[in-house]
C-alpha cells in the first residue's frame, strides 16, 4: 500500500473538528467529537491493515520460495 500518498494530516482535521465541536454548542460537540472518534478510529485501522498487508506479504513469499524448494527437490528425486 502507499501509506504516504493516502495519509492526511490528522492533526489539522482534529483541529479543525473540534473548532467546529466548540461553534456548535453541547449537541453539535458531541456529534462533531463522534466525528473526530471515528477519524482516529480509522486511521488506526489503516496502520493495522498496512501492517498486516505487509506480514500477508512475507508470508506469501515464504510459502512461495518453500513450495518452489520442494517441488525443486521432488522433481530431482525421480531422476
Amino acid at each position: 500500500m502507499r501509506a504516504l500518498e493516502n495519509q492526511i494530516d490528522l492533526d489539522i482535521a482534529l483541529r479543525k473538528l473540534h473548532e467546529l465541536a466548540l461553534a456548535d454548542g453541547d449537541l453539535g460537540y458531541e456529534y462533531w467529537y463522534g466525528i473526530a472518534q471515528l477519524l482516529r478510529n480509522a486511521a488506526s485501522m489503516r496502520s493495522e491493515i498496512e501492517i498486516l498487508s505487509r506480514a500477508l506479504e512475507e508470508c506469501r513469499a515464504e510459502r512461495n520460495k518453500a513450495l518452489a524448494v520442494a517441488n525443486s527437490t521432488h522433481g530431482n528425486a525421480g531422476k
